[in-house]
């Protein structure tokens, strides 16, 4: 198994310690962010004008490939405001409707209402002989004014995709541990769990010090990092975001959220984030990495899941216009 969930144990009570609690919270929130920039640099595997999906190359670390998708909106289609409704404030309400496959999201848990929830995803095999399910935290955040603007790249190291990358098959990548040669340039040691948020002011992400530089292809503001502060386009300086909001999803183990007849346990972990620019550009990137489990071979999990990867996209753009259409009320 790739993915290791996390225990419920691990989440501090926000009642009891709301600092720690903030605190668990802002190490996924940067780890979206990170991955946001590391992973632009990956292959793409599809390209049409509204969308780019790349590919993590094959890595013998790992037995399943990461892949991003950027979905690019303009003024004529889906607004910030519907995706907001779709995928963030209803997103339970809504998934069943647009996602293929999904056959029912149960809530095992609110720890804090929009913000930190436990639910179980039922989704129909197609394919397969059993069908799945997934256990998951799901961490959403919106951020509005200055919050929304692009951040230099100071994240957890063990947050970053570098780090991801040295790690051995039977590590986690959502237990956010630091691989043992992290910091071995820097001649510092390794650390178990990872760094309170005041410690990462001082760090920044091997993928500034590992990784190439990236040129963007067809779309120059794709991911927050993509456009440096500095960059001037055409006619002045590049849109900013004005607005965005997060939603990491990562498995995790819940009593209340135990073995379901006809049903396999799955894992998951996908990192989105919508982005409403000054000029009204909205982009909607996610970022995606899952283990079907049981006996299903990884070529085979990684086939399906790369060609259902941008129909999931199609899927929730129809689903807007409809919505926006009014053709809901009888279905």
């Amino acid at each position: 198994m790739v993915l290791t969930p996390i225990r419920r144990s691990r989440i501090p009570s926000p009642l009891e310690d709301q600092r720690a609690f903030d605190d668990f919270i802002t190490q996924y929130l940067n780890k979206c962010d990170d991955l946001l920039s590391y992973t632009k640099r990956y292959p793409i595997v599809k390209e049409s004008p509204i969308m780019t999906v790349q590919r993590q190359n094959r890595n013998p670390h790992e037995e399943h490939r990461w892949l991003r998708r950027d979905v690019y909106l303009y003024h004529q289609e889906s607004s910030y405001d519907e995706l907001k409704q779709v995928l963030f404030t209803y997103r339970a309400d809504h998934l069943p409707l647009w996602m293929p496959q999904l056959l029912s999201v149960d809530r095992v848990e609110s720890i804090v209402p929009n913000l930190c929830q436990i639910s179980r995803y039922s989704f129909k095999s197609q394919g397969l002989k059993a069908n799945r399910d997934y256990c998951q935290l799901v961490v959403m955040r919106e951020f509005l004014g200055d919050t929304a603007k692009p951040k230099p790249r100071i994240f957890t190291p063990s947050a970053s995709m570098a780090n991801l990358a040295m790690m051995g098959r039977n590590q986690s990548s959502t237990s956010l541990v630091f691989a043992d040669n992290a910091f071995a340039s820097r001649g510092e040691s390794p650390v178990d769990s990872p760094l309170p948020v005041k410690a990462l002011k001082s760090v920044r992400s091997m993928a500034d010090f590992q990784a190439p530089h990236f040129a963007p292809s067809r779309n120059q503001f794709a991911g927050l990092t993509q456009a440096p502060h500095d960059m001037e386009v055409e006619g002045g300086e590049a849109p900013r975001p004005i607005r965005r909001f997060q939603v990491v999803t990562v498995p995790i183990e819940h009593a209340a959220c135990g073995a379901q007849k006809g049903f396999v346990r799955a894992f998951y972990e996908s990192y989105e984030e919508v982005r409403e620019y000054s000029d009204g550009h909205v982009e909607w990137s996610c970022i995606h990495h899952s283990d079907f489990s049981g006996w299903v071979p990884a070529f085979m999990a990684d086939h399906s899941i790369a060609v259902a990867f941008p129909r999931e996209a199609e899927a929730l753009l129809e689903y807007v216009g409809r919505v926006r259409r009014g053709q809901l009320s009888n279905e």
